[in-house]
């Protein structure tokens, strides 16, 4: 499963798809995943935006889902989609999506991450994990790392993800990290998400040394 997970941030100035592909283009094919994240844009903006991430990605041999919207998931054939807690449930969304649909799920608690495990989600993002302008008081590693020892599905840290505490993610047994800012708010998206995979596989790197 990737392990890189890109959030679009609509907010950017550099443009959302630009900067999807830029990341995409420094990513090894099958790392990465976009979750396509625009909550102010109306139907067809946002319908608009989709599609277009949907060639981009697949140029880059990378996955698409699409927050929340299980019809823009479906029109623009999308690999997946990503549901909040008060979303429809896992399996109902496959039922609209597909039996091979990925389905991620948000989650802020171990009973959250039972939930999402029980309705057949294939991960789930855990956030806050770092401070998060907004976001609520962080987890901090002691916390990821409490929620992934009692969760079923693999799960990405998601809060304050940047290129410098990546490594602190993996080490507390996230599978990946899920990032906005450190990837859309940079001028240069591919070096950033370059710096991200390269702590992603030093992280695992010293921890197979470990053992």
């Amino acid at each position: 499963m990737f392990d890189l997970y890109l959030i679009t941030d609509p907010e950017t100035p550099f443009g959302v798809v630009a900067q999807t592909a830029a990341a995409l283009r420094s990513v090894p094919r099958g790392r990465a995943a976009v979750q396509v994240r625009a909550k102010s844009y109306p139907t067809r903006a946002f319908y608009s935006l989709a599609r277009a991430l949907r060639e981009t990605t697949r140029r880059a041999g990378a996955l698409l889902l699409v927050n929340d919207r299980l019809d823009v998931a479906a029109m623009v054939e999308a690999d997946g989609v990503h549901l909040t807690e008060q979303s429809v449930a896992p399996e109902d969304a496959r039922k609209m999506l597909g039996n091979d649909a990925i389905v991620g799920v948000s989650c802020h608690d171990a009973a959250g991450l039972a939930r999402a495990a029980d309705g057949g989600a294939t991960f789930a993002t855990v956030s806050p994990v770092f401070p998060s302008p907004g976001k609520g008081t962080p987890l901090c590693v002691d916390g990821l790392h409490a929620l992934v020892a009692v969760a079923r599905i693999p799960v990405i840290a998601l809060g304050g993800i940047d290129a410098s505490n990546t490594a602190a993610a993996v080490a507390a047994g996230a599978w990946g990290v899920a990032v906005t800012r450190a990837v859309y708010a940079e001028r240069d998206a591919g070096s950033a998400a370059r710096a991200l995979v390269g702590s992603l596989d030093s992280a695992r790197s010293r921890g197979a040394q470990s053992h």
